[in-house]
């Protein structure tokens, strides 16, 4: 395995080090370890989430980890570091392309000359790419999304729904909410400016920044094609990126079932005290990891078994049924969660009927 070591000057963080947890409106800082940090947000909108961020604090400066989906949301977080220490923000570093976790780069460019963002090689590519893509596609005149803006706005304003129902004063009041949401959402993704990595490595990377080891690899296929870990081996603290979600679903949309499976088994094999995921709670043992494993490996034995019966997507995707492995995990039990469950597992036996068969 190729491994890169950058170094920075090696000192003692100082004893004033800042410990306070600070919060604003929609985020608030959790504490993981001397020095290190977790942003957790609120979402973005109704419809799309902010990452989790990860901030490790060293005596030569900061290392973050994934930069949210829009740039105000990143402003904000800059803030909230900066009430932890007036150092700057050293690295950013990328776990993966999804924009959920990247579009707020330009505002920790800005902030900070010199920033180094740091993704794998590829997936430098895949960033900017979809940056691009997302913005453009979103914003265009006539867009399904400023079509479902208009929708909502027209309910705000007749007070009905789309079944010409009237709606209760919660629901007008949320659905508002909505619309300021995704009306300044539209907006960022107007002007966001493309931010390509300028540092980029294969399989692995080591930091060591203020006598801080950090550890940067490159699981793989999960999630996305290249899934990277941030790992402090000294706290065993493991930021694992969207490889894990409790939000409070896994997300499935374009993943590669078959390696996650066995990605998953790799991240149980990293000793925690603290795991982190790309969106939901802190975590303190590989639990859910497990649970996870347990989803990729069903899937990917139930839908084998129909591949050899010759069964279409359709029929496989009528036949595999998960329910006992939703019902096994709490975070995915609760009723009102069954729509959304059976949207992503239409999505995962989709992935696993195609990767089973060597065709992704």
């Amino acid at each position: 395995m190729l491994t890169r070591v950058l170094f920075g000057a090696v000192l003692a963080l100082p004893a004033s080090a800042v410990t306070a947890q600070p919060r604003d409106a929609a985020a608030h800082v959790e504490r993981l370890a001397d020095g290190v940090y977790v942003i957790l947000h609120d979402d973005a909108t109704d419809e799309w989430p902010h990452g989790n961020t990860g901030v490790v604090v060293t005596s030569e400066g900061v290392v973050v980890l994934d930069s949210t989906y829009l740039p105000s949301r990143a402003r904000a977080d800059i803030a909230l570091i900066r009430q932890l220490t007036d150092l700057p923000v050293r690295y950013l570093v990328n776990t993966h392309w999804h924009f959920d976790h990247n579009n707020g780069a330009v505002a920790y460019r800005d902030a900070f000359p010199g920033l180094l963002d740091v993704s794998e090689r590829e997936s430098a590519r895949f960033i900017e790419l979809n940056q691009a893509y997302w913005s453009k596609m979103s914003t265009a005149p006539g867009s399904s999304r400023r079509k479902s803006l208009a929708d909502l706005e027209e309910q705000v304003q007749t007070g009905k729904g789309p079944d010409g129902k009237p709606l209760t004063a919660e629901e007008r009041a949320r659905k508002a909410t909505y619309v300021s949401q995704r009306t300044n959402e539209l907006e960022e993704l107007a002007a966001l400016t493309i931010v390509t990595p300028n540092v980029t490595f294969d399989e692995s990377l080591t930091l060591v920044l203020g006598g801080r080891r950090i550890e940067l690899r490159d699981m793989g296929k999960a999630n996305s094609p290249h899934d990277v870990t941030l790992y402090l081996p000294q706290e065993r603290i493991l930021f694992t990126g969207d490889i894990l979600v409790q939000s409070p679903l896994p997300y499935t949309g374009g993943c590669w079932p078959v390696p996650w499976a066995r990605v998953l088994r790799d991240l149980e094999a990293i000793p925690v005290n603290v795991l982190v995921p790309g969106h939901g709670p802190v975590m303190h043992d590989h639990t859910y990891t497990r649970q996870v494993r347990a989803l990729m490996e069903a899937v990917n034995e139930r839908v084998l078994a129909q591949a050899r019966l010759g069964k279409t997507l359709a029929e496989t995707q009528s036949a595999v049924d998960l329910e006992d492995v939703r019902r096994s995990v709490p975070a995915w039990s609760p009723e009102g969660q069954k729509a959304d469950w059976k949207e992503i597992i239409a999505v995962l036996v989709e992935r696993a009927w195609r990767g089973v068969r060597g065709q992704g």
